[in-house]
């Protein structure tokens, strides 16, 4: 930046010398200004511009006689110019010299006799010298002045925001913009333009601004609800979530029947993925108001995120769900329906209702044959009903949507045409105990082309470099909703890819089941070896006793009362129809209170095994499952871990409305047994007991 108390060179003209001083006053240089300006005046005697600065200069410092006498001698040389006069007026007044003073003011008046500032000076000058008669006549001839030109001003604004208003109407944004931008400039803060021009900002999606353009006239007791609605709308475009919730929150204080705020608070927490507070207060307001078919379609939407999100599989949270869905539908406009539908399927599904969510799923893709989202979604509805090549077709479709893995190669995807020589890049997908199922299959890579890359877990690392020691493992540390990062190396070396979930469709299509392999774990010696004398040491202990793996639900707390699990008191059943069993704990996460109490309620103690850490060293609980004579599990990562190592595996499922727990069912694996039962089910005891009678009669 140029330093302004140095002029570039010294051939400056009069008139950039006098803009030098003003900068070096505006600088707060005004000892320099001042000898800029009389150099001026010494080269220009007669410049009464010069001569009005010095005089405001002179004031500053106190020399009012000074500046009297520049100011006099200015208006030698023009005389009457009305600014040097007011100039002098104001010197005058400061000096208390008030007649003189008045002199001047009235002289000028009478030639703009609505000037406001001269108004103010006459009032206050008529006032100082006594005459306060004189003073109020002045003081009200001011006011009805400025009420004559707001009078004028706000006919002007009329006219020219219903000319904006034409021009929006004809399709004219950027005129209609230039019109309320003029009205603002000329009326100030005037709400009705500040509105029209953050609409129009609104509709460029210029939220910041819109947002600002609206903060200069919202006023919280005296603003109009749409100025709340577009804040709201504004901030909640902008990621602002709880500044919009305080909006709209402030709004309906004022309008608690305005259903605009009442979906803008819902959206805030939609936005968030808040779906317990977007429930709730969906709930809230649709209670309000029972008619109002988006009120509804929110409810509906966050319910069915909200039984999704914290996997709550309740028969209550379903049936509530459904109703929501239900009721929204029966009110919906045609788009919100075609959503409704999915959603009802769904659920459908998570009740047991199979065929109807089916039929619902088929109906919806054969409209809309693109929406490869709800095709994958078909895929699990395909699986309860056992239709193999619909489900592995559909499964597919998990890929391009990104639902099974997020991650899109460049490179061709491998299959058994192939050449031999191609270098696979094995990836994985979904959580790890879909990891340890995909690699049953993995032999039927290994022997179909030259070299594997394996990426996982990092927690299968140890068990797959032993299971396959040809492979070359990648252990990967997934991140939720985010690309697999694959090294850099891997990526440069292979000629293909495939999803690990993709070998069971390859299997089947070639052979005709699911797995390549059953069994494949092949554990070190000495883990097998310290796991075997932890067992065998509870075997001799326990003479005659089966030992048998237990795990009830998943890892998450939240799912522990889904229709997928067993609840502690459930457990508790359980274990008592073994008399002559040992419980060995394989249930991973924190479960101290559901361990007491399933000994408190069966008086039988389930061992924990010390040393053992069930959610990280699948090498070392492998090492424990293989000495078990049975293993009962919930639909986990212990499953498949039991089934990989070979150990008889008794597993329950929620399935069909008509799925019948009497039977074993026969799954992919040697040793795999699966207990279907209907979803909905309240009481479990019965699957419990011939779960029990079946698995003691094959132990």
């Amino acid at each position: 930046m140029t330093n302004p108390s140095q002029p570039q060179d010294n051939t400056m003209t009069l008139e950039q010398a006098f803009e030098h001083g003003v900068s070096l006053y505006q600088h707060q240089k005004k000892g320099e200004a001042r000898e800029v300006f009389e150099q001026i005046l010494q080269q220009a005697p007669q410049a009464v511009p010069v001569m009005q600065v010095l005089a405001v200069l002179d004031v500053e410092d106190g020399c009012w006689q000074e500046a009297i006498r520049k100011l006099d001698t200015a208006l030698s040389i023009e005389p009457g110019d009305a600014s040097l006069l007011f100039d002098k007026a104001q010197v005058l007044a400061q000096q208390g010299i008030n007649k003189d003073a008045l002199e001047i003011v009235d002289s000028l008046l009478a030639v703009a006799p609505e000037h406001q500032e001269l108004l103010t000076m006459r009032q206050q000058l008529t006032a100082a010298i006594g005459n306060v008669g004189e003073s109020r006549r002045t003081a009200k001839y001011q006011a009805n002045v400025q009420s004559q030109v707001a009078s004028v001003i706000d006919a002007e604004v009329s006219e020219t925001l219903a000319l904006a208003e034409q021009m929006l109407a004809s399709g004219n944004k950027e005129q209609a913009k230039q019109l309320y931008q003029a009205v603002v400039s000329v009326a100030g803060e005037q709400p009705k333009a500040l509105l029209g021009l953050a609409k129009l900002q609104l509709s460029e999606e210029s939220f910041a601004l819109a947002r600002q353009t609206l903060r200069r006239a919202f006023d919280v007791e005296q603003s109009d609800t749409e100025f709340f609605i577009l804040l709201s709308h504004s901030e909640i475009k902008l990621g602002e979530y709880k500044a919009a919730r305080d909006v709209c929150r402030q709004g309906l204080k004022r309008w608690p029947d305005n259903t605009l705020l009442c979906r803008l608070l819902v959206q805030s927490y939609e936005k968030e993925s808040n779906w317990l507070e977007a429930y709730r207060t969906a709930l809230e307001y649709t209670r309000l108001h029972s008619n109002d078919a988006d009120l509804r379609y929110r409810l509906a939407t966050s319910s069915f995120n909200l039984l999704r999100a914290r996997h709550n599989f309740t028969t209550t949270a379903i049936l509530d769900c459904q109703k929501h869905i239900t009721q929204a539908a029966a009110i919906a406009d045609e788009e919100n329906k075609q959503r409704l539908s999915l959603y009802l399927a769904e659920v459908l599904w998570y009740k047991g209702e199979a065929l109807a969510s089916k039929q619902l799923l088929e109906t919806h893709m054969q409209r809309f044959p693109d929406d490869i989202e709800a095709g994958f979604n078909a895929c699990f509805v395909y699986r309860t009903l056992e239709e193999w090549e619909n489900y592995y077709r559909t499964n597919e479709l998990g890929l391009a949507c990104g639902r099974r893995l997020h991650y899109q190669g460049a490179l061709p995807q491998w299959n058994l045409e192939r050449p031999k020589d191609d270098i696979v890049l094995v990836m994985p997908e979904q959580g790890v105990g879909d990891e340890i199922l995909y690699f049953h299959n993995l032999r039927l890579v290994l022997d179909n082309c030259k070299k594997v890359y394996v990426a996982c877990d990092p927690r299968l690392e140890p068990i797959l470099s032993r299971a396959f020691p040809e492979a070359i493992i990648v252990p990967i540390k997934r991140i939720d909703h985010q690309d697999i990062d694959v090294p850099k190396e891997v990526m440069e070396d292979i000629t293909s890819w495939i999803a690990g979930g993709s070998l069971a469709a390859i299997c089947y299509q070639q052979f005709g089941r699911h797995v390549y392999q059953a069994s494949y774990v092949n554990l070190s010696a000495d883990i097998n070896d310290t796991w075997y004398d932890r067992l065998d040491a509870i075997r001799m202990q326990n003479p005659n006793k089966t030992l048998i793996g237990l795990c009830w639900r998943s890892g998450l707390a939240a799912a522990s009362r889904n229709i997928h699990y067993l609840i502690a008191d459930e457990v508790a059943h359980l274990v008592r129809q073994f008399p002559h069993a040992i419980f060995i704990n394989l249930q991973y996460g924190e479960c101290t209170k559901e361990l007491n109490k399933i000994e408190k309620l069966s008086g039988v103690r389930v061992v924990q095994l010390d040393g053992l850490d069930l959610r990280d060293d699948f090498e070392g609980t492998a090492a424990v499952i293989k000495q078990l004579d049975a293993v009962i599990t919930a639909g986990t990562a212990v499953h498949r871990l039991t089934t990989a190592v070979g150990t008889p595996c008794h597993v329950f499922f929620a399935g069909k409305e008509d799925s019948d727990f009497l039977a074993p069912h026969a799954l992919y694996c040697d040793n795999e047994f699966g207990y279907f039962y209907p979803p909905m089910m309240e009481n479990k005891y019965p699957l419990i007991e011939a779960m029990a009678a079946n698995i003691q009669a094959r132990t």
